[in-house]
């Protein structure tokens, strides 16, 4: 069954949970169809036998938003759902609704290189729902969101303005967690042109940052490595897996258990990363510099990672 005021060609974001979240989650998908998307969730959409309804749904979804807990990680039917949109391809967006909950298992495996958003409490919710909706993008939406005077809304995805160098993005106070992953996580704004950010970073070791061209992985990015060989160097490098260009000795730079403040620069040829009460920890200046127009993060080998970007200035 089609939300009301939707357009039947658009496939919709499917609300994949248990119900024993049930109630938070009509909260998320209010929240985004106030927000412009057709959204699919049981409650209102179900038809025919349960594995053919939930077939069809995921079948006709841009995205799923897998909303993960101790109780879906064991429910059959929310295992279906998930692995049925894994096999087909269809993207999926985790978000977490246990907060001390860490998937195993399938489930693990299945999330491990994704980034999540938590949705837990009323305040995560409203915390984190822009960034959810950057992340989701154009993705199962039919129309431009609405405030209550029916006034535009000023959350635009990164796709609308990756022509506008001067948008400011990450917004303050974006907070992320990433797990053991492969790629890098590009869901920020273009950058503008020449730049400074503040941000938090906690975790054990090797925690890395892309600026890219593109706002994916590429070959020719530079990555920096902070807390790399089990958080006792830092370096640079200007494409993956390639030689470090610089590397600094920083035993101990991270902390586990307390977010660590640093500053990113770029003025169109120079990189500088700098830790609060520290100094700069890396520089470098590309005598032939790429356009450094989009911002990724990541955690690896192993280690897990909680970030919080704000500050963003032109420089």
């Amino acid at each position: 069954m089609a939300d009301a005021g939707s357009n039947e060609d658009v496939k919709h974001v499917m609300i994949s949970y248990n119900w024993e979240c049930q109630e938070q989650m009509i909260k998320v998908k209010n929240k985004l169809k106030q927000a412009g998307y057709k959204v699919w969730m049981d409650i209102d959409s179900l038809e025919g036998s349960l594995l053919e309804g939930m077939g069809k749904a995921v079948e006709g979804s841009a995205v799923v938003l897998v909303c993960f807990s101790k109780a879906y990680q064991a429910s059959t039917n929310c295992r279906t759902e998930a692995e049925y949109a894994y096999n087909l391809k269809v993207p999926i967006i985790p978000l977490k609704v246990e907060s001390d909950f860490k998937a195993t298992g399938w489930l693990g495996a299945l999330l491990a290189s994704k980034l999540y958003y938590r949705m837990d409490t009323d305040d995560q919710m409203e915390q984190n729902f822009p960034a959810l909706l950057r992340a989701l993008g154009t993705k199962g939406r039919v129309q431009s969101s609405t405030s209550s005077n029916g006034t535009k809304s000023q959350e635009v995805t990164a796709k609308e303005t990756s022509s506008n160098v001067t948008e400011k993005a990450p917004a303050n106070g974006q907070k992320f967690h990433t797990s053991n992953q492969k790629g890098y996580n590009w869901c920020f704004n273009r950058l503008p042109r020449t730049f400074k950010i503040r941000f938090k970073m906690k975790a054990k070791h090797d925690l890395h940052i892309g600026l890219s061209p593109e706002n994916r992985d590429i070959t020719d990015m530079y990555e920096i490595c902070v807390g790399g060989e089990k958080n006792k160097i830092t370096f640079l490098r200007r494409q993956l897996k390639a030689a470090r260009i610089v590397s600094k000795e920083t035993p101990n730079i991270l902390d586990p258990s307390k977010f660590v403040n640093f500053t990113l620069e770029w003025d169109g040829r120079t990189v500088r990363l700098s830790k609060e009460g520290f100094g700069a920890v890396i520089e470098y200046t590309d005598p032939s510099p790429m356009n450094a127009a989009y911002l990724g993060f990541t955690t690896g080998w192993g280690s897990e990672g909680d970030w919080e970007f704000f500050d963003l200035k032109p420089r």
